[in-house]
């Protein structure tokens, strides 16, 4: 095994007055696991004591692991203070169970949110087993990230005076901008400057000011509809005389048909209304099924930045309301049915990860709503294309910054926001079989988790 980390510096946090209290090492999460690594992370901070956001406290970081019915080895004992500890192991063999222990301070990391603590959750019984690679070459690699929220200045739902979202710290003021330069910054650096799709809600009220700043941002990526593609989110919605975002990116209710260079297509529609809810008018209707009808089986990844699915609706705290209308999460579901091609659906807007169940149990569709890049968990998803199938990976941005912040923003909603943004580690990180055979190895480098 090679261990390489990625931590916080110290100097990212506010860790300079003195704490009273317990030590929490807390948050524990198997956050990204593929077929030959795995990123778990966890957090240090004095109980709560009625503070709204816990001190962070700054302390060392240690991990062992082994496979089980093994032995565990330390593989990492660093007495460096940091606050947000993020280790990555990589040099794991696909589809092996391995047992770890993450402490600090000499206290085990322990499992604290909702979807962390269920029973035969990977936090609790401390092991998670990597992926196995799809049968077949290798294709090419999509991203997919939403929610990034440029101009946005409070994170969470606002509700006068009540300490339901949170506000950044001065030099936080910018967080939404400084998330997305990290997300792209990574992804450029790191994964090779893959497709990326991103899946509305890129400004927070669609004025001119932001949408320059964002296409400003994904200029600097790369070519729109050959190094990324947008999508319209509920945030990016029309104003009453004006339409900034189309100006900047796309009309109102305009799909966008592009395909990658391995032959897959990706299909982006617009799915906002006016609310926080959305719909589709029947000439956006008109041209998917057109697009779909003309070459049916192509394999497609289709995006909307709301959810489609009735178990996305009512799952969601926020109700049916705030997603797609129902007549057209079902005719939209119909559409995509009666085009074997469509494999994916994926889906922004309530900033969880979370994998949904389709209405039609005949379809070849998988429908997967993507976590929020602007604030906790804070990343993006790789979908790794195979011509027997497909991996999905949730990342979380790895910069000091990106890191504090996402520490303060997980604390958004009166700390309950984290329990349902996260989802669990398989809904983050899994393998779907489907025949993408159509498609042509697009000469990308296989990604270095890939190789086994």
């Amino acid at each position: 095994m090679d261990l390489r980390l990625s931590v916080a510096a110290p100097d990212a946090f506010d860790v300079s007055t003195p704490t009273r209290g317990r030590l929490l090492v807390t948050d524990l999460e198997v956050l990204t696991v593929t077929p030959t690594s795995a990123i778990i992370s966890w957090v240090t901070h004095a109980a709560r004591l009625g503070r709204v956001i816990p001190q962070p406290i700054a302390v060392g970081t240690e991990m062992a692991i082994g496979p089980v019915g093994g032995p565990m080895q330390l593989v990492h004992d660093d007495p460096t203070p940091r606050v947000y500890h993020v280790v990555e192991i990589t040099g794991l063999e696909p589809g092996r169970t391995y047992q770890f222990r993450a402490s600090s301070g000499g206290k085990p990391a322990m499992a604290a949110l909702r979807p962390t603590r269920i029973v035969g959750g990977c936090e609790r019984t401390r092991q998670f087993t990597t992926l196995t690679v799809p049968d077949g070459r290798y294709l090419t690699t999509v991203a997919v990230a939403n929610d990034i929220h440029i101009g946005e200045r409070r994170q969470g739902i606002v509700l006068g005076g009540l300490p339901t979202s949170v506000t950044p710290r001065p030099d936080q003021a910018d967080y939404a901008h400084m998330m997305g330069v990290s997300a792209l910054n990574q992804l450029a650096t790191r994964h090779g400057r893959p497709l990326l799709i991103t899946n509305g809600d890129i400004t927070y009220d669609n004025s001119p000011e932001q949408n320059a700043i964002a296409r400003e941002l994904l200029d600097s990526y790369g070519s729109q509809n050959q190094d990324w593609v947008a999508t319209r989110g509920n945030h990016d919605h029309p104003r009453r005389d004006d339409d900034p975002f189309g100006d900047y990116f796309v009309g109102y209710q305009q799909a966008q048909a592009v395909q990658e260079t391995s032959g897959l297509r990706i299909l982006a529609m617009d799915s906002t209304r006016g609310s926080g809810g959305g719909w589709i008018t029947p000439s956006q209707y008109e041209q998917v099924t057109a697009e779909l009808d003309s070459d049916p089986d192509r394999p497609t990844l289709a995006a909307t930045h709301h959810p489609v699915t009735t178990d996305a609706a009512w799952s969601s705290p926020s109700g049916p309301q705030f997603m797609l209308r129902g007549r057209d999460r079902l005719k939209l579901q119909l559409i995509e049915r009666q085009a074997p091609g469509v494999f994916l659906h994926l889906a922004g807007h309530t900033h969880r990860m979370r994998r949904n169940r389709a209405d039609l149990a005949d379809t070849n569709t998988r429908y997967l709503e993507n976590a929020a890049c602007a604030a906790y968990p804070g990343g993006y998803t790789l979908i790794h294309l195979f011509e027997g199938g497909y991996l999905v990976n949730f990342w979380r941005l790895s910069d000091p910054a990106a890191l504090s912040w996402i520490y303060r923003s997980r604390w958004q909603s009166l700390g309950i926001g984290a329990h349902l943004m996260l989802g669990s580690t398989a809904d983050r990180n899994h393998r779907v079989d489907v025949d993408l055979s159509g498609l042509t190895p697009s000469g990308r480098p296989v990604p270095d988790e890939l190789v086994c």
